[in-house]
């Protein structure tokens, strides 16, 4: 077993416990004392107690949220860039392999008495793209979750897209599939 992975899922169920200890005891503060029971007065330092322990949450989301939102914008200013200064290379998309994986999977929804059970289509598309570019072979894999039907409809109304490649660096490319989100 792995030592590291056992401590930081320690550290995890310890965080998520003092947040909830400190939702609990901020709830305590307020004077909240239970259904039948009238409520008491406010006490500042149960309060105070509780969002310490929720603060190190609080930061904890803050951070994630700043780090997930600047690597879209750099995603999103590396794309551009690519389709600004890199060299276009035309795409056929008739020429392309697609493996499809479409399946019923059954769900159970509701619970108790009211438990049924209901099947949802799942639709996993490989598509497998070899692109030539300066005597090279950029080869694309992707997975796609749409209707195999709707997916060969889209191509053949579309043919052709593009691949954005940096001329210096051919691992760094884009191809423009946006019409896939329409």
């Amino acid at each position: 077993m792995n030592i590291k992975k056992i401590l930081s899922d320690f550290g995890s169920w310890i965080f998520a416990g003092l947040t909830f200890l400190g939702f609990i005891i901020i709830y305590a503060g307020i004077g909240a004392r239970g259904r039948y029971k009238a409520t008491g007065e406010t006490n500042f330092y149960f309060i105070a107690v509780g969002i310490v322990l929720i603060l190190p949450y609080l930061i904890y989301m803050l951070k994630t949220t700043i780090l997930f939102n600047k690597a879209e914008d750099e995603e999103s200013k590396r794309i551009a860039d690519l389709i600004r200064t890199g060299d276009k290379v035309i795409v056929n998309l008739d020429n392309l392999e697609i493996h499809c994986n479409s399946y019923k999977q059954e769900i159970e929804v509701g619970g108790g008495y009211n438990a049924r059970n209901e099947y949802i289509d799942v639709n996993h598309n490989v598509i497998l793209i070899d692109v030539q570019y300066n005597n090279d072979s950029i080869k694309y894999k992707l997975n796609i979750d749409m209707d195999t039907t709707k997916l060969k409809m889209h191509f053949a109304i579309k043919k052709e897209t593009e691949l954005y490649v940096d001329s210096t660096n051919p691992n760094n490319n884009y191809l423009d599939l946006r019409f896939l989100e329409s």
